[in-house]
Formats: C-alpha cells, structure tokens, sequence
C-alpha cells in the first residue's frame, strides 16, 4: 500500500483516509514480522522421558483393549504408575526452575518480578453472573449480557442530564457558537507544529497497554521506522489544523471490572475502562504535555488540587487534614471542635457535562488550536461493552471523558477547577481528581455545624449548576471531638441533598484510616490485615527458593511489605512511639520471613543481615528528602508543613 507524499491534508475525508492507511501498513507489518503459529500455555512442559511414557501407555491400553491379556493390563498400569511420578517430578523440576530466579548471586529483575507475580496478585478472570437484570430486563448469553451492560452505561453513566437551570441554557448557547467559529479561528491561528522528536519522546515513554478496536499495540510503534514517524507527525499537524480526530480514534471497547463486595449481577457494580486506539492517546499525550504548560505557567489550576499533577501526591492533602484537625484540638489557650466531610460523586468522569467543559475551555483562553482539538475530542465518541471477546450494540456517549485516555484526568481537573470558588474563607479544602473534602472548626458544636452545612450547601450548588450528582448515602462525616467519648445532646449533623449525614468513628480518606481521636489505631489494624499475607508470601518465596539470595529477598520485601507499612509516614510521624513500635514489630515479621528465619530471632540480628535501617529512622529520611523535594518545586505550603514535622520530632 502506497501513499503520494505530495497529496495535501486539507479536508476532514483526507485525514480519514491518511489514518487508514497508516493502520492498515501498521497491521500488515505487523502480521509479516509476527509468527501466526499459536503457543499453547502450559504451567509445565513435560520432559523426553514423559514424552515417552506417555507413548508407552497408550500402546500398552491399545493392546489390552484388544487381546484383553493380563500381561498387557499389568504393563498399562505400570506405565500409568511411571508417567504419574515422571510428571510430578517435571513439575517439581519446572518449579525449581521457577524459584532458581530468587536465587541468583545478581537479581535479574524481569525473572524475579515473574516469579512473584505467580503467587502475589494474580489477576483472576472476570466472571459474571449467570443471569444479569437491569431495568426489568434479564440477560443469560454473553450477547445479551454486553447489550444489557450498553444499555445501563448509555442511560445511566454517559446519558446526558436534563437542563434545570436558566444557566444551562446560556452555556449551551455560548458552547454552540464556539463550535460553530472554531473552524474560522483556526485558518489565522499560529501554533507550534508537532515535530518528529516530540513524536519519537513521547512513543519512547509509552507503556504496554492494551489495544483499542484499530487492533495496534503500543510495541508496533515503539519498533517504529522513520517513515513511519514521520507519517504520524504529519497526521497529527493535520489533525491540529483542522481541528478534526478521526472517527476510528473516537470509539472505545469497553471492558468492566467488578467493584469490590459488589453484587455481580447489576451492572452498576462494574467499573469501565475504555479500551482506545494507541495511535490516538499518543497524540492525546503530546496535547496533555502542552496543555500542562498551559496551565502551569498560567497558574490556573488551583493550588489544593492534588490529584494527577506532577510534584503532588496523596500525602499533600492528608497531611494538610491532619495538621488542621491536630492543631484546634491542641490550640494553646482554646480549643476548637473541628469536622471534616467526604464527598462521593456519582461517575464522575462518566458525568462531565460537554457543553459546560467546553464553556470553560474558552473561558480560560487557551489556544484556539487546543480547544478546537478537543471539541473534536469530545464530540460524536461511542463506546461497545467488550464481554468474553463479544462487543454489544455500539452506543453514544453523550457525556463524560473515556476512562483510559491520557487527556481525562486533566480535562475533569479543569472542569471542577472553579468548584471551591464559593466556599467560604472559614472552610478548608483538599482535592485529589474526584476525591473532595471539606474541613472547618468551631468553638461550639452549633458554630461548626452551622459554618460546615453553609460549605456544604455552596458545593451542592456548584454541583448543581454544572450537572454533577453528588451521592449523599457514600458521604460520610468525622468529628474530631473534644471528648471523644462524649455524648453530646446535639451533635453534629449535617444534610446533603436532603440526607442526613451522621458522623463516624472513623473513616477513609486518599488511602488512610483516619479516626476521630487522631490517634491512628484502626489505621494501624488496616496495614496489618493488608501485609499479612504479603509476609505470608514472603515467608513461602524464602522456603520454596530453598537457598534465596538475600538482596532479592530484601528487594520484594521492600517493594511488597514496606511500601504498605510507610504509606502516610509524614502524618504517623506526628503520632505516639507506639505507633513505630508496632510498625518496627511489622517490619521484623516481614524481615524474619524473608530470611527464613524463626520468630525468637532477635532485632539486632534481623537488621545486621539486613542492613536496613529501623522503619522511624527510614520514615524520617524520606520526610528530610520530600522536603528538599518540595523547596525544588517552589511548594511553600507543604515544605512549611513537612519542616514542621520533623521540628517535633
């Protein structure tokens, strides 16, 4: 297949049939330079000597069958005897092989993480339900399961919400005529062309991702040629140009995962992940780099926004609750009652309203060839549920941003950049993408009540006004008490949409269990119940591997065990020395079963083998470089806050 280089760009059926022709080469290529035999997986491969027994019984069966002689009967279950103990010991033969790799004097990283993954977090195959419902409809085949699920995700997550509000009709009008100029714009705009050396940084960075319904995997391009570079970095500037994505990049495969504790046969309790062209998010990466200088330079996003933004991380706003909370209940001379409420909204990504997003694309003036990319990005998208290899009827996703491409974390960000305009200065705020929360405090609980609900009101309204559905029965309230064991005639409660809000005794937030005393106890049982069978894992790896090699051991147990016992550090280093006695008992559990070693080996010991330091001593290393880490990218606000952690220490 031939293309003449000459041929211009100029219209939207050009750019069909450019990306047309790029696919078809990609997957021509692709089927010449991929052996079509297939490789059926085995957990062991039997050995010669199997191999041979296995002949031997078969022909000893045949015979007895045929001349019905005792001889040959015998000589059939004397081979069925060998061939069972030659398999078993192929098997356990496979499996040293299997183990072999923890013990290497060198650790060979790509074996070492195989062999975990066998045991450790294995992917179990979704399974549905015999029989689905939704909306008095029933579904028993695969076929009529995937509709089912298309016509749940078409009226349910991606529908688009009824206008209320005088409001809404005033955006839809301004995003109409946005629409309708953009084309105009782009003949005068001036932008910076894509180059080839962009193209080639980003496929660099390009994980190995599934497919999307183009059939091309993210390894087609990392083995790319220069031609084919090329031809990409044209279409892209093509693309931009014109302000048009062609339609294949466009459509989604949709594949479910079932929510944890969720009923299996309502198709509420699947969580979709869009399956996209990779040559798409490849130039959706290229347009998210340059939107983020956009916004950095710009300042535009706000500052407590956490979520998917380099140099932030859950901890930033953790750490901003606890120290709000921790400091009224220790205020010198007064101290104060403090709440904080966590919101839950209803798919969030799933709910973003097109016209509003597009409405604030131009409300914050960015450049007219990125808005006008993704009105095309937005517009005209469908989906089809991918079930047992069966795609459902496609259907239209009249709103929301396909989870799985590289540009929707970034556009909801922006989307709800605005929503803590109208809190009020009393209220604090922390925001990781979907994740909301609200904190305030008050010298009496009808002070803190009174400024909490105000809050919470000015954020339904906002909600409102840009259609999304807040879920009051996920919302839940902790009251950091003065008294912790008090009862107190009128406590504080709240409404959200009509519903009452109850406080609780503890709850989670961005990954920790925070409690009303502050005092980390059922965060602590938390990290027990996650670690124990990861320590029980590795206690397992060090017996089958026979003899380990110590450093590979010590390098699961860090990525596996340790991560998990540190994760909240700066916060739990505010906390009593029983806390770290409890998480350094943790880490000489995790320690001793990495060794092998039994539970009266002393501490001294563990950790002189080991040559790792006491998890305090390692918490407050990390805490030292993430305050470096904060003063090279200029956030004040946590650097302040981390510095004055370690001055308690």
């Amino acid at each position: 297949m031939l293309w003449n280089n000459d041929r211009p760009l100029d219209s939207t059926l050009d750019i069909e049939e450019y990306t047309t022709f790029i696919t078809n080469s990609i997957i021509e290529a692709t089927q010449e330079d991929i052996p079509r035999t297939k490789q059926t997986a085995r957990e062991y491969i039997p050995s010669e000597v199997s191999k041979s027994l296995i002949k031997q019984k078969h022909q000893a069966y045949q015979r007895w069958k045929k001349t019905g002689a005792d001889i040959d009967k015998r000589q059939y279950y004397n081979s069925k005897i060998l061939l069972s103990n030659s398999l078993r010991n192929d098997k356990r033969n496979n499996f040293s092989k299997l183990m072999s790799s923890l013990c290497h004097k060198k650790m060979y990283s790509d074996k070492v993480w195989l062999t975990v993954r066998k045991f450790h977090n294995k992917r179990i195959k979704q399974m549905y339900a015999n029989v689905m419902n939704y909306n008095n409809k029933t579904a028993s085949s695969d076929k009529e399961k995937a509709d089912l699920f298309a016509d749940y995700f078409e009226n349910e997550v991606y529908s688009q919400t009824a206008d209320t509000l005088p409001f809404h009709d005033q955006v839809t009008d301004q995003a109409s005529n946005i629409r309708n100029r953009r084309t105009a714009s782009l003949n005068t705009a001036k932008w910076k062309l894509i180059k080839v050396e962009e193209v080639k940084y980003h496929i660099k960075q390009l994980r190995n991702s599934s497919t999307g319904p183009d059939n091309i995997h993210n390894r087609c391009l990392k083995n790319y040629s220069k031609l084919l570079i090329q031809h990409i970095t044209k279409l892209y500037n093509a693309i931009l140009k014109l302000g048009y994505i062609p339609a294949m990049w466009k459509k989604a495969n949709i594949i479910l995962l079932l929510k944890p504790k969720k009923d299996k046969k309502h198709p509420s309790s699947y969580r979709p992940i869009s399956l996209l062209s990779c040559i798409g998010k490849l130039l959706e990466k290229i347009i998210k780099q340059r939107l983020m200088l956009q916004l950095k330079r710009r300042n535009i996003l706000p500052q407590h926004q956490a979520g998917f933004r380099p140099g932030k991380s859950t901890i930033y706003n953790i750490i901003r609750l606890e120290r709000y909370a921790d400091g009224q209940l220790k205020r010198p001379g007064l101290r104060r009652h403090s709440a904080v409420i966590l919101f839950d909204i209803k798919a969030a990504f799933g709910s973003v309203w097109h016209d509003g997003l597009i409405y604030k694309l131009n409300d914050l003036r960015l450049p007219r060839y990125i808005i006008s990319y993704l009105i095309s990005f937005l517009n005209d998208r469908t989906a089809a549920i991918e079930l047992e290899n069966i795609l459902s009827r496609p259907f239209n996703l009249k709103s929301g941003t396909p989870q799985g491409s590289p540009l929707s974390p970034l556009l909801y960000i922006m989307y709800t950049a605005d929503s803590m305009n109208g809190i009020p200065t009393h209220t604090e705020h922390g925001l990781f993408a979907d994740d909301t929360a609200l904190w305030t405090s008050g010298h009496t609980l009808t002070s803190l009540k009174s400024r909490l609900q105000q809050s919470i009101n000015e954020f339904e309204s906002w909600c409102k006004s840009w259609k999304l559905k807040l879920q009051p029965t996920k919302t839940e309230l902790i009251h950091f008490s003065l008294h912790p064991r008090k009862k107190y005639k009128n406590p504080v409660i709240v409404k959200v949409e009509n519903t009452t809000i109850k406080p609780l005794d503890s709850t989670r937030y961005l990954g920790v269990i925070i409690d009303k005393r502050l005092k980390w106890r059922t965060h602590l049982d938390h990290i027990e119940a996650k670690i124990a069978p990861r320590i029980g894992l590795l206690r397992y790896l060090s017996i089958a591997a026979q003899e380990p090699n110590n450093k590979t051991m010590i390098n699961i147990y860090k990525s596996i065990v340790r991560t998990v016992i540190i994760y909240g550090y700066p916060i739990l280093l505010t906390a009593d020395q029983k806390i770290w006695d409890r998480l350094q008992i943790m880490q000489n559990k995790a320690l001793r079963a990495a060794f092998g070693l039994p539970i009266y080996t002393s501490v001294k010991y563990i950790h002189n083998i080991s040559n790792i330091s006491k998890i305090k001593g390692y918490a407050i290393g990390l805490l030292k470089r993430a305050i470096q880490k904060a003063s090279t990218d200029n956030d004040s606000t946590l650097r302040n806050r981390l510095q004055g952690i370690l001055n308690k220490i």
